[in-house]
């Protein structure tokens, strides 16, 4: 686990210098959200720091695998078979490149989680198996009202399936602080079952730098990500605190614009309808988009963006927060998501209270929180970009990539010297 002086660890051993990796994912572009762009950024970032990496996945369109190449990452399809679902075929044994050796093999959650177990056990028993965690199933589908099934027995078949995962691999991984400390609760009831590990997003400075508030207008305020679980991305919340926040400034200021990235297909004027229903104020304008993986669309709606809002009731992490402070955009995240504990830990307390505001579950003092802080930002735009230009910085230099990906390589190094120094012992923990 990081610290807060974190720094990337010593060069790996010769016999681990060019370590195997076999990654199973669902995609290399995000057509369905963060998990696969963290899939992707750790991928690129494993390559840099000289592993062998190659990612497993469904099916690999010509220009995915030429984008992987170019970062230095083996993309390969998984091997079809008549009458087997896309997914089902990653637990097949993959035509790997010649001389590739695979040391270790990476799932995701309970998405890749059981295919990589089977890869393991059935044609890579030499390998140590990694699951990494990202999300906690019990926090979310609390909020998921549209089932109709039994919230209860949901949840717990969702979490122990992603504990069952866990038990029995050589290390679980987990995404943020947040994660890291259910999963140390959680896994510690199962013995010998090493303590988690914990890998935090990188938040590595990109090269439109620096940022200023845009010109023009109106100011646009950005809400992104798969929206169709509206309750747990707090969308209704965001309505209705800007809505607060416009009543704040009067009726004499400027028109704001909503832009709202992610709605389902077929769902736009749907959303915008109930955003106007949310917040009934004048001077709000609302702009729904559909969900979309253009990389060059989202990097524009950031730079584009005044304010970007992440105001989660349940986050695992929020990569949408961190990609926004990463491209220097006022950010406002959820206290209720690992990105703001995470915040709250590389950032000093009072540039930490600028950025992460909590979120209580009491609607009114929510709203009128999260308006108070919208307004702020509204009010002296030259100060929010200051001070996001400041979160920008000290978060880059205390998270990169690099740092997630030397943090996986010796997870990788210290499960094989556990393994080959007792192999009947699961308890060897990680200092």
């Amino acid at each position: 686990m990081f610290t807060d002086d974190a720094q990337p660890p010593a060069p790996l051993t010769a016999d681990f210098r060019r370590p195997g990796l076999l990654v199973v994912a669902s995609e290399w572009f995000s057509a369905h959200g963060g998990l696969s762009t963290l899939n992707r950024d750790l991928c690129v970032g494993l390559a840099a720091a000289d592993a062998s990496v190659v990612c497993l996945v469904p099916h690999a369109a010509k220009e995915e695998r030429e984008h992987a190449a170019l970062h230095g990452v083996t993309l390969i399809s998984a091997r079809p078979a008549p009458g087997v679902s896309a997914r089902q075929t990653l637990a097949r044994r993959p035509a790997l490149p010649p001389g590739v050796t695979i040391d270790a093999v990476l799932g995701h959650g309970r998405v890749t989680g059981p295919e990589a177990r089977i890869l393991t056990e059935d044609h890579f028993p030499s390998a140590v198996r990694l699951q990494l965690v990202h999300i906690a199933p019990d926090e979310l589908e609390c909020w998921r009202s549209d089932r109709s099934d039994d919230l209860g027995q949901r949840s717990e078949a969702r979490t122990r399936l992603e504990l069952e995962l866990g038990v029995d691999a050589a290390r679980v991984i987990a995404v943020g602080p947040r994660l890291h400390e259910l999963l140390c609760r959680d896994l510690s009831v199962y013995p010998g079952v090493p303590r988690p590990a914990r890998l935090d997003p990188g938040f590595d400075l990109p090269t439109h730098l620096p940022r200023v508030p845009p010109p023009g207008g109106p100011s646009q305020i950005l809400l992104m990500g798969r929206l169709e679980d509206y309750e747990i991305k707090g969308v209704d919340l965001a309505a209705r605190a800007l809505s607060y926040a416009l009543k704040l400034r009067g009726g004499d200021e400027p028109e704001v614009e909503l832009l709202v990235r992610g709605a389902p297909p077929g769902e736009s004027a749907r959303l915008r309808d109930r955003i106007l229903g949310w917040a009934p104020v004048t001077g709000l304008r609302v702009t729904p988009r559909p969900f979309t993986t253009d990389a060059e669309h989202l990097r524009q709606d950031l730079l584009r963006a005044s304010l970007v809002l992440m105001p989660s009731r349940a986050e695992g992490f929020g990569l949408v927060g961190a990609e926004a402070i990463t491209a220097g955009a006022p950010t406002l995240v959820s206290g209720r998501s690992g990105l703001g504990s995470l915040l709250h830990e590389i950032l000093p307390a009072d540039e930490a209270r600028r950025v992460v505001v909590p979120v209580r579950l009491r609607p009114v003092e929510d709203i009128q929180r999260w308006g108070h802080h919208i307004a702020a930002v509204l009010n002296d735009p030259a100060a929010a970009f200051a001070t996001a230009a400041a979160v920008r910085r000290r978060a880059a230099a205390k998270r990169t990539w690099s740092m997630a990906a030397h943090e996986i390589l010796r997870v990788i190094r210290e499960s094989g010297r556990s393994r080959e120094a007792a192999p009947d012992d699961a308890d060897g923990r990680l200092a």
